[in-house]
């Protein structure tokens, strides 16, 4: 019984591990593939979407990640990982958009949006919603 046990948790910790890379080739293929506006920032239940909803998002498949916003363009990089019980999603961005720049928790993702949430070291809460155009 006890090696039916051992058996199984393995399985389990297998199976876990392959759905974790699924979900992020799934959110890595998604994201690569046309371009992206934010439809919701939120810090500390202050609703800042308008500093960021008017910037075009491309994800490009190196890393990098290109924001524009009528002839400007802001270059950055974006990268997805495991952590112990999700998937991070992390983002690098210059001023003006360095607000957004964080190690997020992916929430959900389809192939049209994507919500990542942040807890601060203060305990403090960012909700960071990007959708395909």
């Amino acid at each position: 019984m006890r090696k039916i046990v051992i058996v199984a948790l393995i399985g389990l910790g297998i199976f876990t591990a392959c759905s974790k890379k699924k979900t992020i080739k799934a959110v890595d293929d998604d994201l690569t593939q046309g371009t992206w506006k934010v439809t919701l920032y939120e810090e500390d239940g202050v609703n800042e979407t308008s500093d960021y909803s008017a910037y075009v998002f491309s994800f490009k498949t190196d890393g990098s990640i290109v924001a524009t916003l009528s002839s400007t363009s802001i270059s950055g990089t974006w990268a997805t990982d495991k952590d112990d019980d999700h998937v991070d999603f992390t983002l690098n961005l210059p001023v003006p958009l360095d607000g957004l720049s964080d190690d997020w928790e992916i929430q959900n993702n389809s192939s049209t949006k994507l919500e990542l949430k942040d807890i601060s070291g203060d305990g403090t809460l960012e909700y960071l919603t990007f959708e395909k155009i």
